[in-house]
């Protein structure tokens, strides 16, 4: 009987401790929220041969352009390179490269270096990059018939 007693006696502790504490609540809910990442593409028009030249004579640049466009949600930096696939390495060495967008120098030297100053576009936003080639006026005739094939690289990167 006194463990009755004490367990009832606990059960009335426990129950007015909890009825004390007590207190009206509510809620609401907001459904349907997407969190997307941000991307950053890049995209380049022509899509093959920006920089084909035939007869590049010594002491002629010839220029082209190249539209490189921010495809992506992101802001991003492009930078394009060049890379030499085939051909005379000399020659690819001694031609010259000036990369401008408007106005703006972003490149100024040996084809074979070509790496251009950072490119900042805004998400959608499209830029033409005007690359003058040229092959020194002292080019001896041993670059004569020389030739080089090459790819274009354009990089993005998120802008930090």
């Amino acid at each position: 009987m006194k463990k009755a007693i004490v367990l009832a006696a606990s059960v009335a502790v426990v129950a007015s401790a909890v009825a004390a504490t007590a207190y009206f609540t509510g809620q609401t809910s907001v459904p349907e929220n997407i969190i997307r990442a941000g991307t950053v593409e890049v995209s380049a028009e022509p899509t093959q041969s920006a920089l084909s030249i035939d007869s590049l004579a010594p002491g002629e640049t010839t220029s082209r352009e190249l539209a490189v466009a921010n495809d992506g949600s992101l802001p991003c930096t492009v930078v394009i390179t060049a890379a030499k696939k085939a051909g005379i390495t000399a020659f690819f060495e001694a031609l010259s490269c000036r990369a401008t967008c408007d106005g703006t120098v972003l490149y100024d030297g040996p084809i074979s270096g070509l790496r251009t100053a950072p490119l900042t576009l805004a998400p959608r936003a499209a830029a033409n990059v005007h690359l003058a080639v040229g092959l020194p006026g002292d080019a001896g005739n041993d670059l004569e018939g020389d030739y080089v094939k090459m790819t274009l690289y354009v990089d993005a990167e998120q802008v930090h």
